[in-house]
């Protein structure tokens, strides 16, 4: 929620603004200034019944002259916002609503006021470093400042009727790294007389506005990119877990295939290992492993056997018909 509380002139333009606010709360009132009527005496006076009737026509006739100074009087107590500017507590960082300001008082307008009635808008307004009404700013925070030179009885400005110079100063404060206090004060000074004339707080409401709108949008877009970010990060991070998912899975794969690759290398020395080839024609396949023993079967050259038992001197062979005996080690040799 926003803080709003009011803000006052300069010292040195008080005294002008003060009475000239209180002689306009009388003309808007009642169209003429109420004269002062003294009270009448408290001395008592012994009255006949035609003395008494005089006395209360002119006691009625003493409030109805008295009316029109109360009714002015209260006027003037709901135009106190002539001069009061405008003052807020705004949700953001001092860096954010001091860029939106700078914004502001480069667009060239001044906002809430026009000159013309046919053209509601009043340009050629330009930035300013200071201002000759407000001085140099000597509190906290930082100042900024826009001037509309030459314009002629602008509206929303009081008794505005001669040619004179717009000038708006914003004063930024950060309260708090997420809160900054906000003013905007307008005036417009006669460029002859110098008389100050003071907003009806429309220029100040209708500059806020637009440092609203702008500040609104700034957040909007800020939460936009925030949210794209986001979802930009989330789809690296799903788009890196799938990298690493396939990178393991090809890792996997590969071991394994490595793995497979390694045992039928393995499988395929193995089964040299096991097998021979005759290479000898005269070898035959023997009941035992002893020279003595008796022979199963005469094994042709280049025949292949499998090796089941292996001693120093002797293979237990299996040939490729099924039949089972043993053989001399220096009878065989290996596989080509």
């Amino acid at each position: 929620m926003y803080q709003f509380e009011p803000c006052s002139y300069p010292a040195e333009a008080r005294g002008v603004v003060e009475d000239h606010g209180y002689a306009m709360a009388i003309s808007r009132t009642t169209g003429i200034r109420a004269p002062l009527i003294q009270r009448p005496s408290s001395r008592l006076f012994f009255m006949s019944v035609r003395s008494f009737g005089v006395f209360a026509g002119t006691f009625l006739l003493f409030n109805l002259l008295q009316l029109p100074t109360n009714v002015a009087l209260a006027s003037k107590d709901k135009s106190d916002s002539w001069g009061a500017g405008f003052a807020v507590e705004l949700p953001y960082a001092e860096a954010d609503v001091a860029s939106v300001v700078q914004s502001i008082a480069d667009d060239h307008i001044i906002h809430g006021t026009y000159v013309y009635e046919r053209e509601k808008i009043l340009n050629d307004a330009v930035s300013a470093n200071f201002s000759s009404f407000f001085g140099a700013w000597q509190g906290q925070g930082h100042a900024f400042y826009k001037v509309r030179k030459d314009a002629l009885a602008p509206r929303n400005f009081k008794e505005s009727a001669d040619i004179g110079e717009i000038s708006v100063r914003y004063v930024v404060h950060g309260t708090s790294p997420n809160s900054t206090h906000l003013e905007i004060l307008a005036v417009f000074v006669e460029d002859g007389t110098k008389r100050v004339h003071p907003s009806n707080i429309s220029v100040e409401s209708a500059e806020f506005t637009e440092i609203q709108n702008q500040l609104q949008t700034l957040q909007r877009d800020r939460q936009r990119t925030e949210t794209a970010l986001a979802e930009r990060r989330r789809e690296e991070e799903q788009a890196a877990a799938a990298a690493k998912q396939t990178n393991e899975e090809t890792t996997a794969y590969e071991a394994v295939e490595s793995s497979l690759t390694s045992l039928q290398k393995r499988a395929s020395e193995l089964q040299r290992t096991l097998e021979v080839r005759i290479q000898n024609s005269d070898t035959e396949l023997k009941a035992a492993p002893f020279h003595s023993s008796a022979s199963l079967a005469k094994l042709p050259l280049n025949s292949d056997l499998l090796v089941e038992i292996v001693t120093t001197y002797w293979y237990g062979v299996e040939t490729v018909d099924g039949h089972r005996g043993w053989v001399r080690r220096d009878q065989v040799g290996p596989l080509p």
